[in-house]
């Protein structure tokens, strides 16, 4: 089954009258590079705000003990304050500033409506809560082959607080925000006046490409940080809209870091339902950056993707109406 030029989605995006971008692919993705580092600033002011009393409060220490406050002092407690697990829930919910900015880039420049970035009123509970059960199985079966294959060790269950309900919620805007950025604004934009496999192509190589610092970054996480993208391209296209691709972000992370215990893309992410720790061939568990630079995460991509293209799915490929938001 193919991805066909007719679909609701791409209709929508092609025929909307008030949606100004270039045609050109180049200023297109120049235009993007722009707008992702307005996402990052407004991100990084609101990180920065949230944790910014316990910069205040170690500054006075410092300055009550020593006399002086030392900026290389500072700029490391700034660094370890940021890699605190304890703080995951402030960076999580700071990126909902970065979703805001690119929401009003493209209806303040673009003249966009939020339906032609997927955002349909239609189903969107439905989308969205059936977005995040195949999310939590599609991790689920990451986390069951890397087992399989030995390149997991469970340890048990961990105590934990009502933070994890902020840490979820914190994760469905921080999924979010990847999803506008990436599929609801570029893909849709360049899907505008370019094949949809050239949208699909140039939004994931960014999206794995703006996951180059974290920690543990290889070719192999790059691989499938691009397997993933398209596979929520493609999820994105089926059902018609973006809620659903939205709630597969948020739950896998939130599974992988928050239910399971692993590593987020390289990064810890505080309390958890249970305890698993690595062992055996980074190959198979991927290593510091976790599961998603592991071999299991490329064959459960692969399979998705192949299904999402060749298999008729009814009950996915749900039609849009006119209903729009």
């Amino acid at each position: 089954m193919k991805i066909h030029q007719d679909c609701r989605l791409m209709q929508t995006v092609r025929e909307a009258e008030t949606f100004r971008t270039p045609k050109n692919i180049i200023l297109q993705s120049l235009i993007f590079g722009v707008v992702f580092l307005v996402m990052a600033l407004a991100e990084g002011t609101g990180i920065i705000i949230g944790v910014f009393p316990r910069i205040m409060e170690f500054a006075r220490e410092r300055i009550v003990q020593d006399g002086k406050l030392d900026s290389a002092e500072l700029t490391e407690k700034i660094n370890s304050l940021l890699a605190d697990p304890a703080n995951t829930h402030i960076m999580l919910l700071c990126t909902g500033l970065g979703t805001i900015a690119v929401l009003l880039f493209c209806h303040a420049i673009e003249g966009r409506k939020l339906y032609t970035m997927g955002f349909f009123k239609e189903k969107a509970g439905l989308q969205y809560l059936s977005g995040l059960l195949i999310g939590f199985v599609m991790f689920s079966c990451v986390v069951g082959l890397t087992w399989l294959f030995g390149g997991l060790q469970f340890e048990g269950r961990q105590n934990f607080s009502g933070m994890l309900a902020v840490i979820f919620l914190g994760f469905g805007i921080q999924g979010m925000s990847e999803e506008v950025m990436c599929r609801g604004y570029f893909m849709t934009t360049v899907m505008r006046h370019h094949p949809v496999w050239l949208a699909i192509g140039l939004n994931s190589f960014f999206f794995g490409i703006l996951h180059a610092s974290n920690a543990g970054f290889s070719l192999f996480a790059l691989l499938n940080l691009i397997l993933y993208a398209v596979m929520i391209s493609l999820y994105m296209l089926r059902t018609n809209s973006l809620w659903g691709a939205c709630a597969i972000h948020s739950i896998w992370n939130f599974a992988q870091g928050n239910f399971y215990g692993l590593p987020v893309s390289g990064i810890d992410s505080g309390e958890s339902v249970f305890k698993m720790s690595l062992k055996g061939s980074d190959f198979i568990n991927g290593g510091d950056f976790g599961l998603e630079a592991g071999l299991p995460t490329t064959i459960v991509m692969t399979i998705s993707i192949c299904i999402l293209l060749f298999v008729p799915l009814p009950f996915l490929d749900q039609k849009t109406g006119e209903t729009q938001t």
